[in-house]
This record gives C-alpha cells, sequence and structure tokens, in this order.
C-alpha cells in the first residue's frame, strides 16, 4: 500500500487585523512551552484584538475517497481561568462550506494536555478546508493546540479492484475476492508491515517507488502508486516480445525508475507494505494497473516480519520444505534483463503498457 503522508502542513500563520489566518495551522511563534516543545498556536484572540473571533484554517487537496483521522492536542494557556468552557471547535469542511466533521474541544487543566482524534470521511476528491474556531469568554487567554495530523495513504488510500468495486488495500481481508486476470479469487492470506523513516535512513532498500498517475501508459496508474522496490508490475510491449518471445512481462519497479514518471520516494516519512496472497501468483489490479501478489518464492520472506513468516510457514509448509510452490503469473525475466528493458522502453519513449488489452 502507500504510505501514509501528513497532509497537516507545519509553518506559519500571519496575525491579521481579523486574526490568524493563512495557509498552514501550525505555528513558528514561540512564547512559554505549554506543551513543553514552544508551542503557542493560539485558538483565542490576539493579544489587544479581543472581540474578534480566531479562525485557524489550513486547505487540503484529496485526491480520492478516504476514511482518515484528525489527530492533535490541546491545553489551556497559563492565564485561563475559566476552565471548562474556554477552547475551539474543529471543523472540517468542503469547498461549498459544508461541516463533514466537527467537535468542540474543551481542554483540561492548566499544566496538562489531552489528545483528540476526529474521524472524518472523504467521499469525493476535492478541496477542503479545517478549521479550528475559537469558543469561549471574550479574552486572549483560549486555547492552544499542537501536533496537528491527518495521515492519508498517498491522499487516497491505493485501492484494489474487487467484484463490488474498488477497495482500499487496508480494507482488504481474508477471505475476500479480489478481481485477478483469472477472474475473482479469494485471498489467502493478508500481511502487513510498517518501515519507520529510521529503518528507511539506515536501509535505502526500504524507500519505495512512486509510480506517478498515468506513467505507465493508458492512463495507469489512475492516481499515484507506491509499490516496495522488488514489486513487480505487468510490462506488455513489442518490446517484450522482441526481446523475450512474449508480449507480457512482470518487471520490478525499481527497474521502471528509468521511465518517467516513476522513482524512488526519498520523502517518504513512513510506509505501510500490505502483501495479498491468493492459491496461486494472480495479476490483480491496484489503481488500475496490472501488478502481482505476493509470489511466494523463498527470497519473498526477507520482505515479510518474522511473525508473517512463522504464520506462512504454518500455512504454506511446503515452501519451507525446499523449493518453491507457486508458479509465476506471468514471465519474469533475470534483473539485468529487466533492466535492459526499462532502458529500452525509456530511450524510445515507450509505455510500459503500450500493448496492454484487458479482457473483459
Amino acid at each position: 500500500m502507500p504510505p501514509p503522508t501528513n497532509i497537516i502542513v507545519n509553518g506559519t500563520f500571519d496575525q491579521q487585523s481579523v486574526g490568524w489566518s493563512g495557509t498552514d495551522i501550525e505555528t513558528t511563534y514561540t512564547e512559554n512551552a505549554y506543551l513543553g516543545n514552544g508551542s503557542t498556536n493560539r485558538v483565542a484572540e490576539i493579544d489587544g484584538k479581543v472581540g474578534q473571533i480566531t479562525d485557524m484554517v489550513q486547505t487540503i487537496t484529496i485526491s480520492g475517497p478516504i476514511v482518515t483521522e484528525l489527530t492533535f492536542d490541546a491545553t489551556l494557556r497559563t492565564q485561563n481561568v475559566t476552565i471548562g468552557s474556554d477552547g475551539f471547535r474543529v471543523e472540517v469542511q468542503d469547498i461549498d462550506g459544508n461541516v463533514i466533521a466537527f467537535m468542540d474541544v474543551l481542554p483540561p487543566a492548566i499544566g496538562t494536555y489531552a489528545s483528540y482524534t476526529l474521524p472524518v470521511e472523504f467521499t469525493v476528491a476535492g478541496t477542503y478546508t479545517v478549521h479550528f474556531i475559537e469558543l469561549g469568554p471574550d479574552n486572549s487567554h483560549g486555547a492552544i493546540v499542537d501536533n496537528i495530523e491527518m495521515m492519508v495513504c498517498f491522499a487516497g488510500p491505493t485501492r484494489i479492484e474487487t467484484p463490488e468495486g474498488f477497495k482500499s488495500a487496508v480494507d482488504i481481508r481474508v477471505g475476500d475476492m479480489v478481481v485477478t486476470e483469472n477472474g475473482p479469487m479469494p485471498v489467502r492470506w493478508v500481511g502487513r508491515r510498517r518501515v519507520s523513516a529510521a529503518q528507511m535512513a539506515e536501509n535505502d532498500n526500504y524507500r519505495p517507488v512512486r509510480i506517478c498517475a498515468g506513467a505507465l501508459g493508458q492512463g495507469l496508474p489512475r492516481a499515484d502508486l507506491w509499490v516496495s522496490r522488488q514489486h513487480r508490475m505487468l510490462v506488455s510491449s513489442p518490446i517484450c516480445e522482441r526481446m523475450f518471445g512474449q508480449t507480457e512481462t512482470l518487471v520490478a519497479a525499481i527497474k521502471l525508475t528509468a521511465l518517467p514518471g516513476v522513482h524512488v520516494d526519498e520523502d517518504i516519512a513512513q510506509i505501510d507494505y500490505v502483501h495479498l496472497l491468493f492459491d496461486q501468483h494472480e495479476v490483480v489490479f491496484a489503481e488500475g494497473a496490472p501488478s502481482e501478489s505476493l509470489l511466494l518464492h523463498s527470497e519473498a520472506l526477507a520482505a515479510v516480519t518474522p511473525e508473517a513468516r512463522e504464520e506462512l510457514c504454518l500455512m504454506f509448509p511446503d515452501l519451507f520444505a525446499g523449493g518453491d510452490m507457486v508458479q509465476n503469473a506471468k514471465l519474469i525475466p533475470k534483473g539485468r534483463q529487466q533492466a535492459r528493458l526499462a532502458d529500452r522502453l525509456g530511450r524510445n519513449a515507450r509505455p510500459a503498457l503500450e500493448s496492454f488489452q484487458r479482457a473483459v
């Protein structure tokens, strides 16, 4: 699956005559360390501007339907003497100003803070705004808010095609039916592995490959797609035919970085990898692009956690008895041949899915 991305961007709010405004919620102003880190994102009137309601606003863009959470910490300013009535309302509004999620927050006593979570469902792609609107007495002693985050998977989770329509990879469970080139097939096993920024800093091989929307040709994938380096994507091209005698092959994503719009993402802070296993190696459709399911070859086990390997050993003991138990869904050339194929596609400006024709 694609990496989580914080769509609340840290930055500075301007101090305008009508209160704070701007495009970023978090500020760089510092006064007393209310949350122990110098935070002063004050949801209250600016000092000297009593009588004006503060509305901290950030505009965000969502590329597809998602269900996520807005999280933040809050406390009261040290000057506050109205505990239980000072606070703020959090609202998420669509482009027409309709409120799609909200929460009223009255932070706890001074010197402590609480963490809050607001579930948010974006039903359609578009532009939205997040508001922190002052509540409480008419003074400048209101609340402080910090650590504001809204985590999404690349602004819209990777959607896997199922007989009922597209479904987020994170929502797929064992037994669910997924559309493959061979028709709907049940998922036998789902594996997940979260990779942190520290792990990626220690080992670049953890960093994902980002395949931008449309980069493979024929408008595919339909949205940006993140996969692990060795995750293979389908290539369908006359160049495949000339090189291998077959029109379609599976090529590791890291080899496809020779193509425009495909690159290793160096800016990802964290990523969750999802593995889908079927009774046989399958071609599934991620954001509409043909991509492989987990292939239970021995080397694939290095991509999962020790706990996952133990589970696979129980489910598929033949794999650990020696040899590989699953046949490839398509031809998988050797690594050097994959690199040559991708290089020829790039040099000749040929899309990876030039010859791809999906069976009806």
